[in-house]
């Protein structure tokens, strides 16, 4: 009797621990991540902006666009400053900002009032039609007649400036996870990009960027929380990019996905994103799964030829 008693219990500690094995190894990605947060949340580590330019002596007028990067139908927004000095000569509060194509055609323009900052901004929204390459924003400040007349060469060369901006249509690349799910990584550049990858066991997306030597590249890769979250790090070359570098940002930070702007000097360059948190690895999952349930049968099996338990009449 005491014989019996110890194999049953035996049997049910072995199903215990084979199951409490099993619902461990299914647990949810971030348990098995380690992050320290102890959550499938991507944690931003690099800015949201880029510095902002303030005019001086030197810059009477600035102009600056928010990104460096914009697809058509995207609403630019462009902010600047008139240095305190220019507004006295000028006695104007009021700028003109024009976008431009590649071909230096005019696409869109809006006037802005600057502030008793000295500041402006305007957001202007591009064509759906818009074609792909560098655009300009350029900033005018509006001098009346009557002043204008009585201002040197030096102060007329320093009432406009510019900047210049991307314009790229956004292609979507599906890649798939070791255990069949697909997501869809979007990119959008000036750059030639390729052999895009999810690489599930290194935690990373990586691709290839090439462009024209002597130039600016810039690329905007959109990865899926779900696919690949936690501490994120850019990295170039196998470089990665300090936290505090204005070569990336973070564009756009949702609850499904996140958004970086790289920037860089055109050659050819391998380009990853890697993260602390990956999709579930489920063939593993499931391999454990059924190891644990084996050991329940083999088990239950022995108990039964000794003679300790018995399988139910039908």
């Amino acid at each position: 009797m005491f014989a019996a008693k110890t194999t049953a219990i035996t049997v049910l500690v072995a199903l215990n621990l084979a199951l409490g094995v099993a619902f461990l190894s299914t647990a949810p990605a971030f348990a098995q991540s380690g992050s320290i947060q102890g959550s499938a949340q991507s944690q931003i580590s690099y800015k949201t902006s880029y510095p902002k330019v303030n005019a001086d002596s030197n810059n009477s007028v600035t102009v600056q666009s928010e990104h460096h990067l914009y697809k058509p139908g995207d609403t630019v927004k462009i902010t600047g400053s008139v240095s305190g000095e220019m507004r006295d000569k000028t006695k104007s509060d009021t700028v003109t900002v024009k976008l431009a194509d590649s071909k230096g055609s005019i696409v869109t323009n809006q006037q802005a009032k600057v502030d008793s900052k000295g500041e402006y901004s305007a957001s202007l929204k591009l064509p759906a039609s818009a074609q792909s390459g560098e655009y300009s924003a350029g900033t005018k400040l509006e001098v009346e007649a009557s002043v204008l007349g009585l201002l040197d060469a030096q102060v007329m060369a320093k009432l406009e400036s510019s900047t210049a901006f991307v314009v790229a249509s956004s292609s979507s690349t599906s890649v798939k996870a070791d255990g069949g799910e697909e997501f869809k990584i979007d990119i959008a550049s000036n750059s030639t990009v390729s052999n895009v990858q999810f690489k599930q066991s290194e935690k990373m997306v990586t691709f290839k960027a090439e462009g024209e030597t002597g130039t600016r590249g810039v690329t905007q890769v959109t990865v899926p929380k779900a696919m690949l979250s936690g501490e994120m790090v850019v990295m170039i070359d196998g470089k990665a990019v300090a936290s505090d570098s204005n070569d990336v940002i973070v564009t756009s930070d949702t609850s499904t996905e996140m958004t970086y702007e790289i920037n860089y000097h055109h050659s050819e360059h391998d380009v990853s994103v890697t993260g602390t948190n990956v999709v579930p690895e489920f063939p593993l999952a499931t391999l454990v799964m059924a190891g644990a349930v084996g050991s329940i049968v083999a088990v239950l099996a022995i108990a039964r030829k000794k003679g300790f338990v018995s399988w139910p009449k039908s």
